[in-house]
């Protein structure tokens, strides 16, 4: 009987419409979390977790509406004359969750696939997947509990929204507490790590910690609706209890121990000094350092920048050095936790002297996580990695992590820079444009007077600048620029190649360099006086009244 209402039950949840939106909901979830950027397994498994809690919170809203329709629709006599009781219904029930089952798998199926497929580095942690599934299973348990108690529809919601609050929150909690909640949300450091951290997250027992939540939400179901077994039923029911209890009390114990000291010292010694630990490659005048697992990236990478070498009138003296970095923040509870201080504070001493925080110009970072090798925003990724590596071929070297970015003021390398960039990547018509505000004036202040200067709208993308290191662009370096992608390329390149040392000169103007391309230079928008008091329709440094001033870049 148990089993013939349970595939009722399985199957009236498989073409649940509420269940079907709730992973149209995670799919989408997934999406924005996933898709922009290079997913990393040991991180990404953990977001697809993300999405199958959000299924879970709608197949608690629809096991509970499922516990409480009987008692909801006033039929509890008419069933009670049925041979089925209440106790096998709820058994039922709690059965019929394996019809939620084909839709979380349906999810991590996809979810799986979509991430192979944009390149994913490592391996998938089986525990961390089969974590994810079980939320949803414990949701469902959850979901039935409360409905043989509380038939009411909005019982469901406020318990879904429980469980929303109580992971949406896990910012407010600290240390190795966060792995304790049915799932934590973007609270960890996984996607800048170089490689899987044992014990972190603690995969395996937090599966174990879900699978003893969901038995016990079955135990407390049927407890309240097994009538007739008697004392020996609920005797065998409260020890299931005990022993689920016990399951999540050991489980959460292992959770909360600290991650190994030693995993931790070789997690410090990669992003201290990461030469050591990566693999490095010369291709084309570029040496690419990159950590094990990662040379997956390098076709990618050396798109963006062969773009460059390849319009570039002469190569320089020395190689170009693209190297990946981890951009570790510490003190970190979650990462931290349970160690001495003393030692804490020696991991942070050797991560302040990283290449991730000090930079510099001996060679262009790419924190690890950070580069969208796939995804919507790889066209801006390229983009700026394009200009990072042009910049450095006409010597506007990045400047050190703590160093404010320095404006290349009327200088032509600047607008060489922009224009190797732009036609190394071709970017979308009109999308460099959105780089200049429609109203008001982004400047700097530059040698007493407000510079006019231009940004990429997709900046952001790849992470190239973390820590504001990379040139401030002007706004008249970019125009000029953007006029010279209207010549023919040889026309420039022969132009570039006739005087190059010329060219990269810092002391070499911009009108220098249109006058010898035949053009005329463009006009920018007069600049404001150095303001007394902010004003409105004014932006950036400028309008935020006297401050440290952005150097020329000289070097």
């Amino acid at each position: 009987m148990v089993l013939g209402l349970a595939k009722l039950e399985a199957w009236l949840l498989v073409r649940s419409l509420l269940v079907l939106a709730g992973l149209l909901a995670a799919g989408a979830v997934l999406w924005v979390l996933i898709w922009p950027t290079e997913p990393l397994w040991w991180s990404a498994a953990w977001e697809i977790g993300v999405g199958q809690l959000v299924l879970g919170l709608v197949v608690l809203v629809a096991a509970q509406l499922a516990a409480g329709r009987v008692r909801r629709d006033g039929l509890a006599d008419l069933y009670a004359s049925f041979p089925a009781t209440a106790g096998t219904r709820t058994a039922a029930q709690l059965a019929g969750l394996a019809g939620v089952v084909p839709a979380s798998l349906l999810l991590l199926g996809v979810a799986t696939g979509g991430v192979v497929l944009l390149g994913a580095i490592g391996t998938p942690s089986i525990a961390v997947l089969a974590g994810g599934l079980l939320v949803v299973i414990a949701a469902g348990a959850v979901g039935i509990a409360i409905g043989t108690r509380f038939p009411h529809p909005l019982a469901g919601v406020l318990g879904a929204l429980v469980l929303f609050i109580v992971t949406s929150q896990s910012n407010r909690f600290s240390g190795a507490v966060i792995w304790l909640l049915p799932w934590e949300l973007k609270q960890d450091q996984l996607n800048q790590l170089p490689g899987p951290l044992p014990g972190y997250p603690p995969g395996g027992a937090h599966v174990a910690e879900l699978a003893g939540i969901a038995v016990l939400a079955a135990v407390v179901a049927l407890l309240v609706t097994v009538r007739g077994r008697g004392v020996r039923a609920r005797g065998g029911l409260a020890v299931v209890a005990v022993l689920a209890a016990a399951v999540i009390a050991a489980a959460g114990v292992v959770q909360l121990r600290p991650i190994p000291a030693a995993a931790l010292n070789r997690l410090a010694a990669v992003a201290a000094n990461p030469t050591p630990a990566q693999r490095c490659t010369t291709a084309n005048h570029v040496r690419y350092c990159l950590y094990p697992g990662f040379g997956s990236l390098r076709p990618s990478l050396e798109t963006a920048v062969d773009g460059v070498l390849a319009h570039l009138p002469a190569l320089p003296d020395h190689l170009m050095t693209l190297s990946q970095v981890v951009s570790l923040g510490l003190p970190d509870s979650a990462l931290t936790h349970g160690h001495p201080a003393r030692q804490v504070s020696r991991w942070e001493a050797r991560l302040r002297r990283s290449p991730a925080a000090v930079g510099g110009p001996s060679a262009i970072y790419l924190p690890v996580g950070g580069w969208p090798a796939a995804g919507a925003r790889l066209g801006d990724a390229r983009f700026n990695l394009a200009l990072a590596a042009a910049e450095w071929m006409v010597h506007l070297s990045p400047s050190n992590a703590n160093a404010l970015a320095c404006v290349p003021l009327d200088q032509a390398r600047e607008a060489i820079a922009l224009w190797l960039a732009i036609v190394a990547t071709h970017p979308r018509v009109g999308e460099l444009e959105n780089g200049w505000p429609s109203r008001g004036f982004n400047g700097s202040e530059v040698r007493h007077t407000i510079v006019a200067v231009w940004t990429y709208p997709g900046g952001n993308a790849g992470q190239l600048d973390p820590f504001g290191t990379l040139p401030q662009d002007t706004l008249a370096g970019y125009r000029l620029a953007s006029k010279m992608t209207s010549l023919p390329e040889q026309h420039v390149v022969h132009v570039l190649a006739d005087g190059w040392s010329r060219w990269v000169n810092p002391r070499t103007t911009d009108p220098q360099l249109a006058a010898a391309l035949g053009i005329a230079m463009p006009t920018v928008p007069a600049s404001p006086a150095l303001p007394g008091a902010p004003r409105p329709g004014v932006s950036g440094a400028q309008n935020s009244g006297p401050g440290p001033e952005s150097p020329v870049c000289t070097s």
